[in-house]
């Protein structure tokens, strides 16, 4: 058997091991899979591209072309190492990149005095960013291609012609203006001569219309009176039109809000059911027990200070008495009367003290408490333990509204932990729905910036290395940076969003959205952010780019996280807040306590 049909042989084998489709042909992945189990890291797609351009006639390779396209391809394959020693002896800084100038020397070099300066010049411009550095990726296809002297005669051949068609278009361009001109010049007489029919047809016409005008205004002066009659009705017909349109408006309008009022209402009822059915049959309880706390406490009052009158009567008999046995009856009259308006007092204070956990006003609490060790009574009634609670719930509250203001997630979940610990999450069901809302959002966010902290910097790289990115990447940036403070006019072209990607340091997108403060993103910005943002879902997202798809989550966080701020901000105090008339009243009992009045606003 001879060595070509051993060849042969060998070549069909190796065919038919790699030809898993049975179609006959070799694909240009299948040939580059071949290629690399025989030598060690093979070569490029474009390599492989190359080699089959000169020496298959389709873009496929069939059996009978194989070995020749082996050959081509291990000619590139030990030409690339060369070019790959040679490259590095350019690249003195060892950043795998050269100048232009050194990639055409280098070019020059291999080509010698087949190089085309056309195919270089056309190269140049093809570069996605002109002027930056040369890798050896973007070169070594045309530094392997065999330049022929039939090439230089085509494009000596390209140039003669693009040279003829300049000047023929030179030429059309003058003839084309010669003719401009005499248009030109023949469009002016025709102009001239209808000027000169215009004037005369004007003349006419001025005339016909002055004896219309004439006749017109005799009509005018009989219809005036009848058509102001009718503009008169139809002013009136309108404004009674305009007015039902406005009470139709309005009772619209009306309807709409009473809608949106019950379904906010209702909306509120479901969120505070699940927290206040616990406490609604204690509260029904409490509020039978202290029905008529208002009318004892203004009771106790009265008690108070008429046993004060009485005491002050019984110190002015003791000091008027005339003899030693007079003023010791009148001593022992006056003790009695003390000790009734101690009494009293103490007496007063529980019923303040009642009154004030009944209304749950805290600074009436904070004050009735003080009063009530102040004047040392017993806890009989469990009320004292009571007021103090509520403080504390106060207290409580307070911790967890600032943690939230300030969307603090340690403080946060500290916050949550201490009311569930003390038990206090049953009195302020409310606020609990809000912080674990809130709670689980931070957290959400806490772990988006985690999974962009651990991003891999390949994954950034392979959004910057789009030179024209689907729209969905390009959007989904667009959003990321707007959020970051970055204007959308300055991320509009793809170049300008390579440069910001490219950006390490201070200005690197992950460290710029791991220090991401969200109580300082501007509101228009987020929305604006919003709008790109919806028209994606993650999953169209992640199937272009899972770099792309963890910035599209990081963003639509940020978005619902900003409006929520905006939210809470034009809601104001919440139902668990205290109401404005209450610090009125607090400042006002506070005052008649310092004053030592025995009166109290209801």
């Amino acid at each position: 058997m001879g060595e070509l049909q051993k060849r042969r042989l060998v070549m069909d084998q190796i065919f038919q091991e790699y030809d898993v489709g049975m179609k006959g042909e070799l694909t240009v992945y299948e040939l580059q899979s071949l290629h690399e189990s025989v030598r060690l890291g093979g070569i490029s797609i474009q390599q492989v591209i190359a080699s089959m351009h000169y020496t298959c006639a389709a873009d496929t390779c069939d059996p009978s072309e194989l070995f020749e396209v082996l050959q081509e391809m291990d000619r590139r394959y030990y030409l690339l190492q060369d070019f790959k020693w040679e490259f590095a002896l350019l690249d003195r800084e060892q950043v795998d990149t050269i100048t232009e100038d050194q990639a055409r020397f280098m070019m020059e070099s291999v080509h010698g005095n087949l190089f085309s300066q056309r195919k270089w010049e056309k190269f140049l411009h093809s570069r996605p960013v002109p002027g930056s550095r040369v890798s050896l990726a973007e070169i070594e296809v045309d530094l392997c291609n065999i330049p022929s002297k039939e090439d230089i005669l085509h494009e000596k051949m390209e140039e003669e012609r693009e040279r003829e068609e300049r000047i023929r278009m030179v030429r059309e361009k003058k003839e084309a203006e010669e003719r401009a001109k005499e248009l030109a010049r023949k469009q002016l007489e025709e102009e001239r001569k209808q000027q000169q029919e215009a004037i005369k047809r004007q003349q006419d016409e001025e005339d016909r219309r002055r004896k219309e005008e004439e006749d017109k205004k005799k009509r005018e002066r009989l219809e005036f009176e009848k058509l102001k009659e009718e503009e008169e009705r139809g002013r009136l017909e309108a404004e009674e039109r305009e007015r039902q349109r406005r009470i139709l408006q309005e009772k619209e309008r009306e309807r709409g809000i009473e809608i949106e009022e019950v379904q906010d209402a209702l909306e509120v009822e479901r969120e505070l059911k699940r927290r206040a059915e616990a406490l609604e049959e204690q509260e029904k309880q409490e509020a039978e027990r202290v029905k008529n706390i208002e009318e004892e406490t203004e009771e106790a009052i009265k008690k108070e200070k008429e046993a004060e009158e009485e005491a002050k009567r019984a110190r002015e008999a003791a000091l008027a008495a005339k003899d030693a046995a007079a003023r010791k009856q009148a001593e022992e009259e006056e003790k009695k009367a003390k000790e009734k308006a101690r009494r009293a007092k103490n007496n007063r204070i529980r019923k303040h003290l009642k009154l004030a956990i009944k209304e749950r006003d805290r600074e009436k609490i904070k004050w009735s408490v003080k009063e009530f060790k102040l004047a040392k009574l017993s806890d009989d009634d469990g009320d004292l333990a009571k007021g103090e609670r509520i403080l504390a719930v106060h207290d409580a509250d307070e911790m967890l509204r600032d943690a939230m203001e300030r969307r603090s997630l340690e403080d946060l979940d500290k916050g949550i932990a201490f009311v569930k610990k003390k038990g206090f999450d049953v009195h302020l069901p409310h606020r609990m729905i809000e912080a674990n809302k809130m709670l689980l959002r931070l957290k959400r966010l806490k772990r988006l910036r985690d999974e962009i902290m651990n991003l891999k910097q390949s994954t950034v790289a392979e959004i910057r290395s789009y030179q024209k990115p689907p729209r969905v990447v390009h959007q989904v940036m667009i959003g990321t940076y707007l959020l970051l403070g970055v204007k959308e006019k300055e991320t509009k072209e793809w170049k300008r969003m390579q440069a910001l990607v490219g950006k390490t340091g201070k200005e690197g997108l992950k460290r710029r959205v791991l220090e991401c403060d969200i109580s300082k993103v501007d509101v228009n910005m987020a929305k604006r952010a919003k709008t790109l943002l919806d028209e994606f879902d993650l999953d169209e997202v992640r199937d272009t780019s899972a770099g792309a798809a963890v910035f599209y989550v990081w963003a639509t966080a940020t978005v619902e996280e900003v409006e929520d701020r905006e939210e809470k901000k034009a809601a104001g105090e919440d139902v668990d807040g205290p109401a404005k008339d209450g610090k009125r009243e607090a400042k006002t009992y506070k005052h008649e306590l310092k004053t030592g009045k025995l009166t109290i606003t209801i």
